[in-house]
This record gives structure tokens, sequence and C-alpha cells, in this order.
């Protein structure tokens, strides 16, 4: 792991807010000024190898393309004699699954504007000719004022086309268990309304407050996305619509993609006209620091 003010290019590594298996996310300076950024750094060492270096130039190839208030900007790309790296805006808030973890009933208030922001970031990708292949709510970034941003385009790809799109051309088999599509579990290509299917389940956990399909073994949890009805969100919340539960469950989390919407704007256009709820769930009162202090003794 690198330590705090070493530098790699031309930044000065200052704050570590992320360690993950293969890379680490600093915040960084330049030498020669006091913006903010982050940095996607990948150091030396048995971890680095040429097809990870080669996947970091691909999400740099992929996030300079898009430019959309709701994507995390891309800069610059670089390899230094320590590592390489990718140089990002720096948006300091926790990712939308720490938020979910912590208290999804917090959310709920403001998930109609949260769901049409991060729609509307993944539409643009989609308009752009770029399919994410990871959508859940570990990659979606959002702050207080629901400012959202779409991060890690590591396993995107262009949309199957030509024969290959006629004739269900094969994709290489990757994204989150959880969340990924029947499409994309058999191969079958690279489409938009993989990412759609994606969305759903992240939808429904974030209204619900858990993923649409758990299981005791990935294998069982693959099953269960390609043949398993998902649940119905009424059950888990009476308040949620019942228009709105159904969207959901035999629209966005459609076995077939010909079933799904075609587009993603058409899903944010839905999310932002139709009502999620009977009732809006109300803004969560602010907790006084004498009760923070009781609860805690």
């Amino acid at each position: 792991m690198a330590a705090s003010d070493e530098i790699i290019g031309e930044y000065r590594m200052y704050h570590l807010i992320r360690a993950g298996a293969l890379y680490e996310i600093w915040a960084v300076r330049p030498m020669s000024g006091t913006d903010l950024f982050a940095v996607k750094y990948l150091p030396k060492g048995q971890k680095y190898s040429r097809q990870a270096v080669a996947e970091l130039k691909h999400e740099y190839e992929v996030g300079k393309a898009l430019e959309h208030p709701a994507v995390i900007k891309t800069y610059e790309f670089g390899s230094t004699k320590t590592g390489a790296y990718l140089l990002m805006e720096y948006f300091k808030t926790p990712n939308l699954k720490q938020q979910i973890t912590a208290n999804v009933k917090a959310l709920q208030w403001r998930v109609k504007e949260l769901l049409t922001n991060a729609a509307a970031g993944l539409a643009h990708m989609h308009e752009k000719g770029w399919v994410h292949r990871d959508i859940k709510p570990d990659n979606y970034l959002v702050n207080d004022e629901n400012e959202v941003r779409l991060i890690d385009f590591t396993i995107a790809a262009k949309q199957t086309g030509g024969l290959g799109k006629l004739f269900g051309g094969k994709a290489k088999v990757q994204g989150t268990y959880s969340y990924m599509a029947p499409e994309q579990i058999r191969g079958q290509g690279v489409d938009p309304r993989d990412d759609i299917y994606s969305f759903g389940c992240m939808v429904h956990e974030l209204l619900a407050g858990k993923v649409p399909f758990t299981a005791n073994s990935p294998n069982e949890l693959l099953q269960r996305h390609l043949k398993a009805k998902p649940p119905t969100l009424t059950v888990a919340d009476p308040n949620i619509h019942p228009q709105f539960a159904a969207y959901v469950q035999n629209q966005l989390l459609a076995k077939e993609r010909k079933d799904r919407p075609s587009t993603m704007k058409e899903v944010m256009m839905k999310i932002k006209a139709e009502p999620i709820f009977y009732m809006p769930p109300k803004k969560p009162e602010p907790e006084l620091e004498g009760e923070q202090e009781s609860k805690e003794s």
C-alpha cells in the first residue's frame, strides 16, 4: 500500500479513501495547485499485472467519453515507476450500498429524486453506446442533496451489434451475482436492457432493504435470477404503490430483454412521473445530541 505524501505523476497522495483487493482510492492534490481529485491507483507489486493496467486504461477510455452531472468525471490515465493511476473527480460521500446498510428507511423520503438522477446518468452512458454491466448501489455515490455519480467502468462494454446481436453473440460472464441479468449470466451478448434489470434489483433493494434474490450458494443465486419470480415490493412495505411495485417486478425484473423497458431514459421518465408510495415518506427528524448519547449509554 502506498503511503501518504507519496507522489504519483504530478499529484501528491495525502489521504487513503479505500483499499480494495486490487486498487487503492486516494484523495490527491496537484503539486502546483490546491484542487482535490481522486485517484484509482494500482501500485507495483504482486497484484500489478498487464491485465490490471489494461482494465484501468479501459476504464479511462470509457469514462472520458461520458459527460453528465450524474456520472463521475474522468480526467487522466498515467503510468509511472511506482504504478498506474486513473485521475477522477473527487466526490466525497458514501456509496449508496453503505447508506442502505446504515439506514434504508432514512433514504425513502428522497428516493424519487435519487433514482431519477441515477437513471439519468445510466441513460447517458447507454446513449454513448456503452453498457455498464455492473450496476449496483456500490457503484453509485449519492450525497445529501441527491447529487449522484455513477462510477466504476471496469467491465463496461459496447453494445453487441450486427450479426453478434442477431445471433446473440457470446460475452464474457462478468458482474455481481446479486444484480446480474439472466442474459448476462448466460453470456448472451451485451445489451443496455441488462443494465435495466440490474437497476431494477437496485430499486428493489432501495425500497425493500434487501436484494430481490438471496441463496445459500452462488450457483443457486444465479439460478434464481434465471427462473424465480421476484417478490413483490408491497409485501415489504404496504405503502409502496402497487402499480410501481408491479412495474419493478414485471418489467424492470422481467426474465426476457424484450419484456423490459426499451431504454433507460424511459425508466427515468417513469420514475419521475409515477407515484412510488401511497403516502410520500417524511424526512426523518434529526436526532438530538442527548438522544444519541442515551442510545449509546
